[in-house]
């Protein structure tokens, strides 16, 4: 165990890391319109999330199974550089292409950055203190989350969308320095032996799943060979990493894990945890800029109270989680959940910047109360030599959600979209408030319209989704968080 002052300085460099990850979360989310606008690409928009999303869902068994193999603190450090670099390369990106391939790079890392932090915790605190020091976490996440979409906007308004990804470097180099000198752990815990195979196919499932809901419909159509072709390569790609995780003496995802009912359901509601979470991220800046009309900054504020909602809620939950245990916490939050999204998917035309941000404040407050049982259950469920990747899980679970979620509701977008406006019609204009001017105003509001009916499906989906999870938390197992955890054998 760490010794207190240390402990200390090391719980301050998973914070930067923490602030790190929700600048990301908001500032990036903020500027993403302004950058689609610019660089042209709105029909296919969701590949700035998703492919991002892709790379950071399937590293991130690989890195949680790092993290047990050759340590928390250098698997952290590889993970924080590829983030960096990915991210200044984003900043340099001169076409649609060339952001959709650094933010892929950016993802790698951040396929490692959050897990491993997260397991670092789980390895210095107990569970009694662990649901405590959530507090501090959720201060920097609201504290970022305040922050970032404002200033998101501001910074891209003034000076340009590029330097939102430069905020990233300064705290990921102070995180990984920190940890670097005052983390102390074992060495040499076991056998190095990685899932290659097993990462390898995964990625490959998910990627030609991706083209076929982003590029499919948009190229060539649903009923097109290359696209059913896409589809069975996606199923085959699946098949085979579930082979490959059932024989690998190592697997990158061990498939025993889910034989634990309260693992198996925490892993079905990160699925929609994450899909509600950044596909809200991707969808509702583009209503606040593209249909409701503004700058950046307008697109960052509406989003900011879903990001001070959940850490709000997940301290709350942290402080309450021992007394009324997970299940208990899973519903509450779901129905919070529920009830903003039935909000969200009431939007329209008239709807005020202030409803939107009513509906992000409830669905915020959910999201948090269900996130701490989906995370800390996980943890506390299987023994250390697991821990990193169980953790890893959790967000890997929430990053395919989030992937899969944002391309096809990018799909969706864009059906509705063209049935509306045409299919020769550019919405990119919509989205920069500098060309959006030089528009005519029938031509502004044709596309407005068309814009606001493809956003519309997306919000009853999410509305969906929202009604499963509060299905899913349903079965989450009764008892209390201690009852819960796992024994060591006498």
């Amino acid at each position: 165990m760490q010794p207190g002052k240390e402990r200390r300085l090391v719980t301050a460099g998973i914070l930067l890391g923490m602030f790190l990850a929700a600048l990301e979360a908001t500032a990036v989310a903020a500027a993403v319109p302004t950058a689609v606008g610019e660089l042209g690409g709105v029909s296919r928009y969701s590949w700035v999330f998703s492919v991002y999303l892709l790379t950071s869902t399937t590293t991130v068994p690989l890195f949680g199974k790092l993290a047990d193999l050759y340590g928390r603190k250098r698997t952290y450090q590889v993970a924080v550089a590829f983030f960096l670099v990915g991210s200044a390369l984003s900043g340099l990106a001169r076409s649609f292409g060339q952001l959709v391939i650094f933010r892929a790079i950016q993802g790698l890392g951040a396929g490692g950055v959050m897990p491993v932090a997260i397991t670092i915790v789980g390895d210095i605190y107990s569970l009694e203190e662990r649901g405590r020091v959530q507090g501090a976490f959720s201060g920097v996440w609201a504290l970022a989350s305040l922050i970032g979409p404002l200033l998101g906007g501001i910074i891209t308004d003034a000076l340009s969308w590029r330097w939102i990804f430069y905020l990233n470097v300064p705290f990921g180099l102070v995180s990984a320095w920190m940890l670097h000198r005052w983390l102390r752990e074992e060495t040499g815990r076991t056998e190095h032996r990685l899932d290659v195979l097993g990462t390898v196919s995964l990625t490959a499932a998910v990627t030609l799943l991706l083209l076929a809901l982003i590029e499919g419909p948009e190229s060539w159509g649903w009923s097109d060979a290359r696209t059913l072709g896409l589809l069975a390569g996606s199923a085959a790609g699946l098949a085979l990493f579930f082979w490959q995780e059932r024989r690998a003496p190592e697997p990158m995802l061990p498939l025993d894990l889910f034989k634990n009912r309260l693992i198996a359901v925490a892993s079905a509601g990160n699925v929609l945890l994450g899909a509600l979470l950044f596909s809200i991220t991707a969808y509702v800046p583009m209503f606040g800029q593209g249909v409701l009309g503004g700058t950046a900054v307008d697109a960052g504020s509406i989003l900011a109270p879903i990001l001070i909602g959940w850490p709000i809620a997940s301290t709350l939950a942290g402080r309450m989680l021992l007394r009324v245990g997970y299940r208990t916490m899973s519903v509450g939050g779901a129905t919070l959940t529920v009830a903003g999204s039935l909000l969200l998917a009431r939007a329209g035309a008239a709807t005020t910047r202030l409803e939107v941000m009513a509906a992000m404040l409830v669905i915020g407050l959910g999201l948090g109360f269900l996130s701490m049982p989906y995370l800390l259950g996980v943890q506390s469920a299987v023994p250390w030599q697991r821990r990193g990747v169980a953790t890893s899980s959790v967000q890997f679970f929430r990053n395919i959600g989030g992937a899969v979620a944002v391309a096809a509701l990018g799909a969706l977008l864009n059906a509705r979209l063209r049935a509306i406006a045409g299919p020769g019609a550019d919405a990119n204009a919509v989205l920069d408030p500098a060309l959006r001017t030089r528009l005519a105003p029938a031509t502004v509001h044709h596309l407005v319209s068309a814009l606001l009916h493809g956003i519309q499906g997306v919000f009853i989906a999410l509305a969906g989704l929202a009604v499963v999870s509060f299905a899913v938390a349903l079965l989450f197992p009764r008892g209390s968080a201690r009852e819960q955890m796992h024994q060591e054998s006498p």
